[in-house]
C-alpha cells in the first residue's frame, strides 16, 4: 500500500503490478493467488463510469459502479465478469481450495442493476492448449473445472480403465488411475445484457470472494528487493513482519496475498469520475501493504485510497499478514 501503510505510516510509491494469471504454488502448504477483477463491457463512447467504490478484504471483494449513459437513446450492452482461468496442470496438486466448492460459480459472484438482483448466464470451456475439449469432457462425465476434485475423482472412477488410458494418453490425465490430476484448463464467464437509460445514471454492483493466496513468510523472504517492490514494503512494514515471526517459535509468520485487475476494462468514455478504494485487513494488528500514493487510514483495519478523473495504471496486490490462524481461515 503505501510505504508505511503496514505501519499505518505515509504511503509509498505507485508501482506496476507484477501480475499473472495464476501465481507459482510457493510450497506444500502454501496456496496460489489467482486474479479477478471487475467488469468488462463492450466499447461504447457514450458510456461513461461515473464512479467506482472497490472494497477489498480476504474474504469479499465488492465494487459498486455508477455508470452514465450520455446519449439521447438507451444503450444496451453485454456485460461480462470473467472468473479466474483453472489451469489443471499446474493447480491440480496445488493446496489451492476455492472458495465456493462443488459450484461453477466458484468465487460466488453476485450483481445487482440499480438494487435489483441479475440472473446472469455462465459460460463454461475447457482448454488443452489452444485445442477446446468441452464436450470431450462432458462425453465422460468430466467437470470443466479442474479444480471440482471432488467430482472429478467421482467421475474418474466411473470410467473404464480404456477410457482412462486414452485420457491419459491425450495428456488430459497425469497419470491412468481415479486419483489422477486433470491436465486441462478452464475458462468461465458471466455475462448479460445490460440497457443503459437515455441520459442518466445506471448502478451496478458486483461481489465475490477472492482466490487469495497464502504461505508461510520468513523476514528473509519479506526483505528481498522484489518482494518489497511488489507490495511497496517500507522499513517501517519489514520492522512489523520481523516482530511477528519473532514471535512464533518457527521463526515466520502467516501472509496472504488478495489480487484484483484494475486495467483490464477500460471500455467506457474517459475517465473515472471518482475512484475509491478501501482496504480491510480485518485485524487490528494484522499488517497491511500495497501500492498506491496517498492512502488514509480510517479506522482500526480500514485504509482508503480516492482519486480522481482515474485511469487505472496499475493491478492490485494487497498484503495482510497475522499470526492469527482463524483470519486467514484456518482453525
Amino acid at each position: 500500500m503505501k510505504r508505511g501503510s503496514i505501519a499505518g505510516r505515509v504511503p509509498g510509491a505507485l508501482i506496476l503490478a507484477l501480475a499473472a494469471l495464476a501465481s507459482p504454488v510457493r510450497a506444500n502448504d502454501s496456496a496460489a493467488t489467482l486474479d479477478a477483477g471487475g467488469l468488462v463491457l463492450v466499447r461504447d463512447d457514450a458510456i461513461e463510469l461515473a464512479s467506482e467504490d472497490l472494497r477489498i478484504a480476504i474474504d469479499r471483494i465488492d465494487v459498486d459502479y455508477v455508470f452514465r449513459n450520455r446519449s439521447k437513446a438507451p444503450r444496451t450492452l453485454r456485460l461480462a465478469f470473467p472468473l479466474p482461468p483453472i489451469d489443471g496442470a499446474e493447480l491440480s496438486f496445488s493446496a489451492l481450495s476455492l472458495p465456493v466448492r462443488g459450484s461453477a460459480n466458484f468465487v460466488g459472484f453476485t450483481v445487482k442493476a440499480d438494487g435489483k438482483a441479475v440472473e446472469p448466464a455462465l459460460e463454461e470451456r475447457a482448454f488443452h492448449g489452444t485445442q477446446e475439449i468441452t464436450e470431450r469432457l462432458k462425453r465422460h462425465g468430466l467437470p470443466l473445472n479442474p479444480l471440482r476434485r471432488e467430482e472429478l475423482e467421482a467421475a474418474l472412477k466411473r470410467l473404464s480403465p480404456a477410457d482412462l488410458k486414452a485420457l491419459h494418453k491425450a495428456d488430459l490425465l497425469s497419470d491412468e488411475t481415479a486419483d489422477a490430476g486433470a491436465q486441462w484448463r478452464s475458462e468461465a464467464k458471466f455475462h448479460w445484457e445490460q440497457t443503459f437509460p437515455a441520459d442518466a445514471e445506471l448502478r451496478i454492483a458486483h461481489s465475490y470472494a477472492p482466490i487469495a493466496g497464502n504461505w508461510f513468510l520468513s523476514p528473509k523472504e519479506a526483505a528481498a528487493r522484489d518482494f518489497r517492490a511488489r507490495y511497496c514494503l517500507d522499513d517501517a512494514g519489514l520492522a512489523g513482519i520481523r516482530r511477528l515471526a519473532a514471535a512464533k517459535p518457527e521463526g515466520y509468520t502467516r501472509a496472504f496475498e488478495v489480487p484484483y485487475i484494475v486495467t483490464t476494462a477500460r471500455n467506457w468514455a474517459g475517465r473515472i469520475g471518482r475512484f475509491t478504494l478501501t482496504v480491510d485487513k480485518a485485524r487490528a494488528d494484522a499488517l497491511v501493504s500495497f501500492c498506491r500514493q496517498g492512502v488514509r487510514k480510517t479506522g482500526p483495519t480500514t485504509f482508503v485510497w480516492e482519486a480522481r478523473d482515474y485511469v487505472p495504471d496499475s493491478d492490485l496486490r494487497v498484503l495482510i499478514v497475522s499470526n492469527d490462524p482463524a483470519l486467514l481461515g484456518d482453525r
